[in-house]
């Protein structure tokens, strides 16, 4: 074999090595995202990827607890690693996205932003079309309660967030 097919071999098996082992993610994988990287700390936010772009280094992502449009695409560098079980303690969200929420940046980061609902509190949820009886057995977040779907295995419990809440029963 010649010198310059052993280079381009040697080049070819690196190449591969280096790029091809890295982590691919699929529609429905949560992961932790940097959602601003000019944001001083850069904090990692937990986000569901929502589409995969042609190109695989682009992903589209939905923040938890934020509304749609905050969702964005990010390049591959911005994910960091896939979540872990439950995430219970999320950054407090960037500057742009508190001013837009009416919240102050500085009281973002200190004020935790109140539930309209308390813990043991007995309401309906919808889920799929219908609407079920259930009770709340803990606040996540200012939008986010985790539910107990009365007469169901806690197996089927969930976080949800307040808009499929439809009111108290």
């Amino acid at each position: 074999m010649s010198r310059r097919l052993t280079i381009v071999l040697l080049l070819w098996v690196s190449a591969m090595t280096l790029g091809g082992c890295k982590e691919t993610y699929r529609v429905g994988d949560h992961v932790w995202v940097i959602w601003d990287k000019k944001a001083k700390p850069a904090y990692e936010y937990p986000a569901y990827i929502i589409q995969v772009k042609e190109n695989p280094r682009r992903y589209r992502v939905h923040f938890d607890g934020y509304e749609q449009r905050w969702d964005q695409d990010v390049q591959y560098d911005a994910i960091k690693s896939r979540v872990q079980g439950e995430v219970t303690n999320a950054p407090p969200p960037p500057d742009r996205v508190a001013r837009a929420m009416g919240v102050s940046p500085k009281a973002s980061s200190s004020a935790a932003p109140v539930s309209p609902y308390r813990q043991a509190d007995r309401v309906r949820v919808k889920w799929r079309g219908s609407v079920y009886s259930a009770t709340i057995i803990e606040i996540v977040g200012p939008d986010r309660v985790r539910v107990h779907y009365d007469g169901h295995e806690d197996a089927w419990d969930e976080v949800v967030e307040i808009d499929r809440v439809v009111g108290r029963r």
